[in-house]
């Protein structure tokens, strides 16, 4: 009954706001994961009608996510709390699509043109760096339009025209003149084969989720992944800037992800956290057969998934290491002390682990900011794998620890989503390949491979030929030529392992001492540098 009553609740919404929410966004589905984006900034699923939209694996209509969505709060220079949060939109909307004016408001006409997510390819990319002379008919349309500062043929909702005076979407500005202008070869400017881009901002024309005070900053998110046969296809990234455009100065800032994980069903999804790797992590309460609520259609059957969200990158990190997760909690779907917040002061009690009362989450007596624990390999310190009825409706929230945002500052948060088809449930549960994606993630984001299709074929014109991949003993490169040497470096940019040319056509690089991962392999040869990732299973 709760998705049924989560659908009328938005359609009873819809009808009673002055101003209707949009409900436009686009999916990112380059790899193994098909993962929905929505121009208010809540994802993962779609508004008219609800439906869950975070699918796993590639061609799958099953799902890890029912919804997901950013939460922020702070305090000002005068101990005032800022809030802002989404949920699934049934009581309203803090976020909307759009800049922020000089004044730090947005109205609706200018959120109606930016309701809108854009979406490229690295295959489009290519095209229109391969194109000599450029016009209006052999751009793609995703780089014409994409709403790079200044450019003059930017669309926005509906393909209305906008006018893109500061800085926003990122570009490839090839003549140094800060002006995006894709009929000069210019291009957006992205990591992986494919990504969406959007911004939204919490001081629009309503601000009635929380009925907090709205924090008056702008977000810039990008998504993005990879496809390379390889873990990182088990990956989406979410990089968002986050702008003050307040006039205030923020202490105690927190940034949380608030998600409602769904695997087979709400009853049957458990959660555990992984400290080391920032990780929050939901697998299944049964491996095979059905939980409480049978199996429902389109959930996923025998040996179900695991799935996980990673902070990558939060304020503070650098200098001696990274800092750790500020809270990791969950609540229920009921009125109870940890049931759904419905003030701004508790939906930040929830990014600072605190019930609904202000009560600190307590673990045996004790003051505790992850109410799992930190260790998903001690059975003491997750929700169990000894199933004995349903897990509850739960929402997770995890947020970071708190930091400063001043006015005019920005900041970025990175984080990924990340799943693995081999985990199954309880009793069987193995969470060791969620891990290796997680670990794959954090190496990819620190080393990006190269860019496909560019400079990273491990070919050119049919000479040179690199295999296996995966490799798992020895690397051959075949077609090589007098003077070529193979290098192999890990994702943080060390060489380990590189082999020469040696008489033969064939240069082999032995990989055997190597642990399990993905590295980077760069032939060179007075021809040039070719590059591409390869899995060491």
């Amino acid at each position: 009954m709760r998705h049924l009553y989560t659908t009328i609740l938005l359609f009873a919404a819809a009808h009673t706001h002055a101003q209707t929410p949009f409900p436009d966004g686009d999916s990112l589905c380059v790899n193994n994961l098909n993962v929905m984006s929505l121009a208010h900034g809540d994802m993962w699923h779609t508004t008219t009608p609800f439906r869950q939209h975070c699918r796993f694996s590639e061609g799958s209509r099953q799902g890890m996510y029912l919804a997901g969505a950013v939460w922020l709060s702070a305090v000002d220079a005068s101990g005032n709390l800022h809030v802002s949060a989404q949920t699934y939109r049934q009581n309203g909307n803090d976020f909307w699509p759009g800049p922020l004016d000089a004044s730090g408001g947005l109205d609706y006409t200018t959120s109606a043109k930016w309701a809108k997510v854009w979406k490229v390819s690295r295959g489009e990319v290519n095209t229109h760096r391969a194109i000599v002379f450029h016009n209006l008919s052999n751009t793609p349309p995703s780089i014409l339009s994409w709403p790079g500062k200044g450019n003059v043929y930017a669309k926005g909702r509906g393909d209305v025209p906008l006018d893109v005076i500061g800085d926003m979407a990122p570009f490839v500005d090839r003549n140094g003149d800060g002006i995006y202008q894709p009929l000069s070869g210019e291009y957006p400017d992205f990591k992986g084969d494919g990504a969406l881009w959007w911004v939204f901002s919490d001081n629009g024309p309503a601000h009635n989720e929380t009925n907090g005070a709205p924090l008056k900053v702008e977000i810039h998110a990008m998504a993005y992944g990879y496809k390379r046969s390889t873990p990182i296809d088990n990956v989406v990234y979410y990089d968002y800037e986050i702008i003050n455009r307040s006039g205030k100065d923020y202490t105690d800032m927190r940034f949380a992800i608030w998600s409602d994980p769904e695997l087979r069903a709400y009853e049957d999804t458990y959660i555990a956290f992984d400290s080391a790797r920032r990780l929050g992590i939901i697998y299944s309460a049964v491996d095979s057969g059905s939980g409480p609520s049978g199996t429902p259609s389109g959930a996923y059957g025998t040996h179900p998934p695991a799935a996980g969200i990673s902070f990558l990158k939060v304020p503070g990190d650098g200098g001696v290491g990274y800092v750790p997760v500020g809270s990791y909690t969950y609540y229920n779907n009921d009125p109870s002390v940890i049931g759904n917040p419905s003030s701004p002061a508790e939906y930040d009690g929830y990014m600072r682990a605190r019930m609904r009362n202000g009560d600190h989450i307590k673990k045996n007596g004790v003051d505790v900011d992850y109410i799992v624990g930190g260790d998903p390999f001690d059975t003491s310190e997750i929700m169990g794998c000894v199933y004995g009825g349903a897990a509850g409706d739960m929402r997770t929230v995890m947020a970071t620890r708190g930091f400063a945002l001043d006015d005019k500052r920005r900041e970025h948060i990175v984080f990924a989503l990340v799943a693995d088809s081999a985990a199954g449930g309880c009793p069987s549960l193995d969470l060791s390949g969620l891990n290796r994606v997680a670990d794959t993630a954090w190496g990819v984001y620190h080393n990006p491979p190269p860019e496909l299709g560019v400079n990273d074929h491990l070919a050119r014109s049919g000479s040179i030929s690199v295999y296996p991949n995966p490799v798992y003993d020895v690397l051959i490169v075949d077609g090589t030529q007098q003077g070529a040497v193979v290098i192999v470096s890990n994702m943080l940019g060390a060489t380990v392992a590189s082999a020469a040319y040696s008489g033969t056509s064939t240069i082999k690089v032995p990989l055997h001492e190597l642990p399990v991962g993905l590295y980077v392999v760069r032939y060179t040869d007075s021809v040039g540098t070719v590059a591409n990732t390869v899995m060491k299973q």
